[in-house]
Protein backbone atom coordinates (compact mmCIF):
# COMPACT_ATOMS: atom_id res chain seq x y z
CA UNK A 1 0.00 0.00 0.00
CA UNK A 2 2.86 2.21 0.68
CA UNK A 3 4.70 1.40 -2.59
CA UNK A 4 1.27 2.26 -4.59
CA UNK A 5 0.44 5.59 -2.27
CA UNK A 6 4.18 6.16 -2.80
CA UNK A 7 4.06 6.06 -6.71
CA UNK A 8 0.73 8.10 -7.19
CA UNK A 9 2.17 11.41 -5.26
CA UNK A 10 5.59 10.69 -7.10
CA UNK A 11 4.12 9.75 -10.70
CA UNK A 12 5.78 12.61 -12.32
CA UNK A 13 8.95 11.15 -11.33
CA UNK A 14 9.25 8.80 -14.34
CA UNK A 15 12.22 6.57 -12.45
CA UNK A 16 11.36 7.12 -9.32
CA UNK A 17 7.53 5.59 -9.72
CA UNK A 18 9.03 2.23 -11.95
CA UNK A 19 11.21 1.60 -8.85
CA UNK A 20 8.52 2.30 -6.41
CA UNK A 21 5.67 -0.20 -8.41
CA UNK A 22 8.50 -2.73 -8.48
CA UNK A 23 8.38 -2.67 -5.15
CA UNK A 24 4.85 -3.38 -5.10
CA UNK A 25 5.52 -6.45 -7.20
CA UNK A 26 8.13 -7.83 -4.80
CA UNK A 27 6.19 -7.52 -1.64
CA UNK A 28 3.18 -9.59 -3.81
CA UNK A 29 5.91 -12.07 -4.70
CA UNK A 30 6.85 -12.60 -0.55
CA UNK A 31 2.66 -12.73 -0.33
CA UNK A 32 2.67 -16.00 -2.48
CA UNK A 33 5.51 -17.00 -0.29
CA UNK A 34 3.68 -16.41 2.55
CA UNK A 35 0.91 -18.78 1.52
CA UNK A 36 3.02 -21.50 0.44
CA UNK A 37 2.27 -20.85 -3.65
CA UNK A 38 5.89 -21.23 -4.99
CA UNK A 39 4.86 -21.30 -8.37
CA UNK A 40 3.35 -17.90 -8.26
CA UNK A 41 6.34 -16.14 -6.10
CA UNK A 42 8.19 -17.43 -8.86
CA UNK A 43 6.26 -16.09 -11.91
CA UNK A 44 5.71 -12.90 -10.41
CA UNK A 45 9.60 -12.37 -9.14
CA UNK A 46 10.19 -13.35 -12.94
CA UNK A 47 7.57 -11.10 -14.51
CA UNK A 48 8.72 -8.12 -12.21
CA UNK A 49 12.63 -8.23 -13.12
CA UNK A 50 11.98 -8.62 -16.59
CA UNK A 51 9.13 -5.97 -16.99
CA UNK A 52 10.98 -3.31 -14.90
CA UNK A 53 13.88 -3.76 -16.86
CA UNK A 54 12.53 -3.45 -20.32
CA UNK A 55 10.48 -0.24 -18.62
CA UNK A 56 13.59 1.22 -17.52
CA UNK A 57 15.14 0.51 -20.92
CA UNK A 58 12.19 2.72 -22.39
CA UNK A 59 12.35 5.01 -19.93
CA UNK A 60 16.15 6.29 -21.64
CA UNK A 61 14.35 7.75 -24.60
CA UNK A 62 11.53 9.77 -22.25
CA UNK A 63 11.62 13.06 -20.45
CA UNK A 64 12.85 12.57 -16.89
CA UNK A 65 9.64 13.56 -15.85
CA UNK A 66 5.94 13.66 -16.85
CA UNK A 67 3.95 16.57 -17.35
CA UNK A 68 1.93 18.41 -14.99
CA UNK A 69 -1.96 17.88 -14.99
CA UNK A 70 -3.75 20.57 -16.62
CA UNK A 71 -5.78 21.41 -14.02
CA UNK A 72 -7.04 21.06 -10.20
CA UNK A 73 -10.27 19.97 -11.32
CA UNK A 74 -8.83 17.11 -13.86
CA UNK A 75 -6.81 15.81 -11.06
CA UNK A 76 -10.12 15.97 -8.35
CA UNK A 77 -11.57 13.82 -11.27
CA UNK A 78 -9.09 11.71 -11.30
CA UNK A 79 -9.30 11.07 -7.71
CA UNK A 80 -12.90 10.41 -7.83
CA UNK A 81 -13.02 8.22 -10.38
CA UNK A 82 -10.52 6.29 -8.89
CA UNK A 83 -12.10 6.28 -5.88
CA UNK A 84 -15.16 4.74 -7.22
CA UNK A 85 -13.80 2.32 -9.50
CA UNK A 86 -11.78 1.11 -6.66
CA UNK A 87 -14.58 0.95 -4.08
CA UNK A 88 -16.75 -1.16 -5.98
CA UNK A 89 -14.00 -3.90 -6.82
CA UNK A 90 -13.62 -4.03 -3.34
CA UNK A 91 -17.05 -4.62 -2.94
CA UNK A 92 -17.38 -7.01 -5.54
CA UNK A 93 -13.99 -8.86 -3.87
CA UNK A 94 -16.13 -8.84 -0.45
CA UNK A 95 -19.19 -10.20 -1.74
CA UNK A 96 -17.56 -12.93 -3.17
CA UNK A 97 -15.60 -14.06 -0.86
CA UNK A 98 -18.53 -13.86 1.85
CA UNK A 99 -20.72 -15.87 0.05
CA UNK A 100 -21.26 -19.74 -0.23
CA UNK A 101 -19.66 -21.23 -2.72
CA UNK A 102 -18.44 -24.96 -3.86
CA UNK A 103 -15.05 -25.32 -5.50
CA UNK A 104 -13.26 -28.30 -7.80
CA UNK A 105 -10.12 -27.67 -6.16
CA UNK A 106 -10.83 -31.13 -4.50
CA UNK A 107 -10.93 -32.58 -8.13
CA UNK A 108 -7.52 -31.48 -8.99
CA UNK A 109 -5.99 -32.69 -6.06
CA UNK A 110 -7.23 -35.94 -6.37
CA UNK A 111 -6.79 -36.19 -10.44
CA UNK A 112 -3.45 -34.34 -10.33
CA UNK A 113 -1.48 -37.72 -10.40
CA UNK A 114 -3.56 -40.43 -11.79
CA UNK A 115 -5.03 -37.90 -14.71
CA UNK A 116 -2.15 -35.41 -15.82
CA UNK A 117 0.64 -38.01 -14.20
CA UNK A 118 2.30 -34.79 -12.02
CA UNK A 119 2.27 -33.84 -8.45
CA UNK A 120 2.12 -30.00 -9.01
CA UNK A 121 -1.45 -29.59 -9.22
CA UNK A 122 -0.64 -25.73 -10.12
CA UNK A 123 1.51 -27.22 -13.79
CA UNK A 124 -0.99 -29.71 -14.23
CA UNK A 125 -3.72 -27.42 -14.25
CA UNK A 126 -1.82 -25.02 -16.62
CA UNK A 127 -0.96 -27.85 -19.50
CA UNK A 128 -3.43 -30.70 -18.65
CA UNK A 129 -6.94 -29.81 -17.38
CA UNK A 130 -7.26 -25.72 -18.83
CA UNK A 131 -4.75 -26.61 -21.44
CA UNK A 132 -7.17 -24.44 -23.84
CA UNK A 133 -7.04 -21.48 -21.68
CA UNK A 134 -3.31 -21.52 -21.87
CA UNK A 135 -3.17 -21.73 -25.32
CA UNK A 136 -5.15 -19.08 -25.08
CA UNK A 137 -3.03 -16.64 -22.90
CA UNK A 138 -0.08 -17.32 -25.11
CA UNK A 139 -1.69 -16.15 -28.45
CA UNK A 140 -2.21 -13.32 -26.83
CA UNK A 141 1.16 -12.83 -25.74
CA UNK A 142 2.44 -13.64 -28.86
CA UNK A 143 0.26 -10.82 -30.23
CA UNK A 144 0.91 -8.64 -27.81
CA UNK A 145 4.87 -9.27 -29.41
CA UNK A 146 3.72 -8.45 -32.66
CA UNK A 147 1.98 -5.49 -31.59
CA UNK A 148 5.54 -4.07 -29.86
CA UNK A 149 7.22 -5.53 -32.78
CA UNK A 150 5.03 -3.11 -35.16
CA UNK A 151 4.94 -0.29 -32.98
CA UNK A 152 8.98 -0.21 -32.56
CA UNK A 153 10.00 -1.28 -35.76
CA UNK A 154 11.55 1.17 -37.96
CA UNK A 155 10.49 4.02 -35.03
CA UNK A 156 13.28 7.08 -35.06
CA UNK A 157 13.64 8.56 -31.16
CA UNK A 158 16.23 11.14 -30.31
CA UNK A 159 18.77 10.05 -27.01
CA UNK A 160 18.46 12.82 -24.54
CA UNK A 161 22.20 13.91 -23.73
CA UNK A 162 22.03 14.61 -20.09
CA UNK A 163 20.25 12.93 -16.93
CA UNK A 164 17.22 14.59 -15.57
CA UNK A 165 19.72 16.60 -13.62
CA UNK A 166 21.83 17.74 -16.31
CA UNK A 167 24.57 16.11 -15.96
CA UNK A 168 26.42 14.28 -19.32
CA UNK A 169 25.80 10.67 -19.31
CA UNK A 170 28.87 8.63 -18.79
CA UNK A 171 31.32 7.42 -21.15
CA UNK A 172 31.54 3.97 -20.15
CA UNK A 173 27.87 2.73 -19.56
CA UNK A 174 28.46 -0.79 -19.03
CA UNK A 175 30.96 -1.58 -15.93
CA UNK A 176 33.45 -4.17 -16.25
CA UNK A 177 32.86 -5.77 -13.55
CA UNK A 178 29.55 -6.49 -14.32
CA UNK A 179 30.20 -7.58 -18.10
CA UNK A 180 32.59 -10.43 -17.15
CA UNK A 181 30.50 -11.03 -14.33
CA UNK A 182 28.05 -12.09 -16.64
CA UNK A 183 29.79 -14.05 -19.19
CA UNK A 184 30.32 -17.21 -16.78
CA UNK A 185 26.40 -16.25 -15.02
CA UNK A 186 24.90 -17.21 -18.36
CA UNK A 187 25.34 -20.88 -18.84
CA UNK A 188 24.58 -21.50 -15.19
CA UNK A 189 21.34 -19.41 -15.92
CA UNK A 190 20.36 -21.18 -19.04
CA UNK A 191 21.28 -24.50 -16.57
CA UNK A 192 18.74 -22.97 -14.31
CA UNK A 193 15.99 -22.38 -16.35
CA UNK A 194 16.65 -26.10 -18.09
CA UNK A 195 16.01 -27.47 -14.54
CA UNK A 196 12.90 -25.28 -13.60
CA UNK A 197 11.68 -26.57 -17.10
CA UNK A 198 11.65 -30.06 -16.39
CA UNK A 199 10.85 -30.54 -13.19
CA UNK A 200 7.60 -28.43 -13.56
CA UNK A 201 5.31 -30.73 -13.43
CA UNK A 202 6.11 -32.26 -10.33
CA UNK A 203 7.29 -29.11 -8.39
CA UNK A 204 7.45 -25.93 -8.49
CA UNK A 205 8.61 -24.62 -12.30
CA UNK A 206 7.17 -24.79 -15.56
CA UNK A 207 7.69 -23.38 -19.27
CA UNK A 208 6.47 -20.26 -18.11
CA UNK A 209 8.78 -19.46 -15.75
CA UNK A 210 11.49 -20.72 -17.20
CA UNK A 211 11.10 -19.05 -20.60
CA UNK A 212 11.10 -16.23 -17.83
CA UNK A 213 14.54 -17.19 -16.14
CA UNK A 214 15.83 -17.37 -19.98
CA UNK A 215 14.75 -13.90 -20.60
CA UNK A 216 16.18 -12.41 -17.19
CA UNK A 217 19.68 -13.89 -18.39
CA UNK A 218 19.77 -12.62 -21.44
CA UNK A 219 18.44 -9.36 -20.42
CA UNK A 220 21.42 -9.30 -18.34
CA UNK A 221 23.27 -10.31 -20.90
CA UNK A 222 22.34 -6.92 -22.49
CA UNK A 223 23.08 -4.90 -19.84
CA UNK A 224 26.40 -6.34 -19.10
CA UNK A 225 27.75 -5.63 -22.42
CA UNK A 226 25.44 -3.41 -24.14
CA UNK A 227 22.33 -4.02 -26.91
CA UNK A 228 24.55 -4.23 -29.57
CA UNK A 229 26.27 -7.05 -27.81
CA UNK A 230 23.40 -9.01 -27.43
CA UNK A 231 21.68 -8.25 -30.64
CA UNK A 232 25.13 -10.07 -32.15
CA UNK A 233 25.23 -12.97 -29.95
CA UNK A 234 20.65 -13.60 -30.60
CA UNK A 235 18.64 -14.66 -33.42
CA UNK A 236 17.82 -11.79 -35.42
CA UNK A 237 13.81 -12.76 -36.07
CA UNK A 238 12.08 -13.94 -33.60
CA UNK A 239 8.50 -13.51 -35.02
CA UNK A 240 9.13 -17.35 -36.78
CA UNK A 241 9.72 -18.46 -33.15
CA UNK A 242 6.70 -16.87 -31.87
CA UNK A 243 5.00 -19.75 -34.49
CA UNK A 244 7.09 -22.38 -33.65
CA UNK A 245 5.99 -22.18 -29.93
CA UNK A 246 2.06 -21.45 -30.86
CA UNK A 247 3.01 -24.77 -33.16
CA UNK A 248 4.46 -26.85 -30.47
CA UNK A 249 1.63 -26.08 -27.74
CA UNK A 250 -1.48 -26.68 -30.70
CA UNK A 251 0.13 -29.25 -32.34
CA UNK A 252 0.40 -31.94 -29.27
CA UNK A 253 -3.15 -30.93 -28.72
CA UNK A 254 -4.34 -32.27 -32.75
CA UNK A 255 -2.13 -35.08 -32.01
CA UNK A 256 -4.97 -36.78 -29.46
CA UNK A 257 -7.81 -36.77 -32.56
CA UNK A 258 -5.94 -39.28 -34.48
CA UNK A 259 -6.65 -41.28 -31.07
CA UNK A 260 -10.20 -40.35 -31.48
CA UNK A 261 -9.74 -37.79 -28.47
CA UNK A 262 -10.26 -34.29 -27.51
CA UNK A 263 -8.41 -31.58 -28.34
CA UNK A 264 -5.50 -31.01 -26.27
CA UNK A 265 -6.04 -34.34 -24.76
CA UNK A 266 -2.64 -36.01 -23.06
CA UNK A 267 -1.53 -39.14 -22.11
CA UNK A 268 0.99 -40.00 -19.88
CA UNK A 269 3.24 -43.20 -18.82
CA UNK A 270 6.41 -44.79 -17.55
CA UNK A 271 9.31 -46.06 -20.24
CA UNK A 272 12.76 -47.08 -19.62
CA UNK A 273 15.92 -45.03 -21.41
CA UNK A 274 19.13 -46.17 -21.75
CA UNK A 275 20.98 -44.74 -19.06
CA UNK A 276 18.31 -43.10 -17.68
CA UNK A 277 16.61 -45.99 -16.51
CA UNK A 278 12.60 -46.14 -15.88
CA UNK A 279 11.29 -42.55 -16.15
CA UNK A 280 8.01 -41.04 -16.15
CA UNK A 281 6.73 -38.76 -19.57
CA UNK A 282 4.22 -36.70 -20.36
CA UNK A 283 3.24 -35.63 -23.88
CA UNK A 284 2.22 -31.83 -22.04
CA UNK A 285 6.21 -31.44 -22.09
CA UNK A 286 5.52 -30.35 -25.86
CA UNK A 287 3.00 -28.13 -24.73
CA UNK A 288 4.99 -26.44 -22.05
CA UNK A 289 7.96 -26.12 -24.46
CA UNK A 290 5.69 -24.53 -26.38
CA UNK A 291 4.77 -21.77 -23.95
CA UNK A 292 8.96 -21.68 -23.04
CA UNK A 293 9.66 -20.44 -26.76
CA UNK A 294 6.88 -17.96 -26.94
CA UNK A 295 7.74 -16.57 -23.45
CA UNK A 296 11.29 -15.83 -24.63
CA UNK A 297 10.48 -14.97 -27.94
CA UNK A 298 8.13 -11.71 -26.33
CA UNK A 299 11.09 -10.78 -24.18
CA UNK A 300 13.74 -10.95 -26.85
CA UNK A 301 11.72 -9.14 -29.56
CA UNK A 302 11.15 -6.77 -27.36
CA UNK A 303 14.39 -6.67 -26.25
CA UNK A 304 16.00 -6.39 -29.37
CA UNK A 305 13.36 -3.72 -31.21
CA UNK A 306 14.48 -0.90 -28.15
CA UNK A 307 17.73 -1.74 -29.16
CA UNK A 308 17.01 -1.14 -32.73
CA UNK A 309 15.99 2.67 -31.83
CA UNK A 310 17.77 4.88 -33.82
CA UNK A 311 19.34 7.06 -31.59
CA UNK A 312 20.82 9.68 -34.00
CA UNK A 313 21.12 13.07 -33.04
CA UNK A 314 21.40 13.26 -29.26
CA UNK A 315 19.31 16.19 -26.95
Amino acid sequence: MLGTIGTTLLHHRRLLAVVLIGIVGLVVSLTFVRFSAPDLALTQLSVEVVTIVLMLLALYYLPQSSPKESSRARVGRDILLAAGIGGGMAFTTYALLTSPFSTISDFYLQQSVPGGGGSNVVNVILVDFRGFDTLGEIAVLAMAALGAHALLDQLRVLAPKHDGAGRLWAQEPHPLFLKMLMQPLLPLALAVSVYIFLRGHNLPGGGFVAGLVTGVALILQSLAGGLTFAENRLPRNYPPLLGLGLAFAAGIGLVSWFFSRPFLTSTHGHFHLPLLGNIELASVIIFDLGVYLVVVATVLLILTELGKLHKGEQI
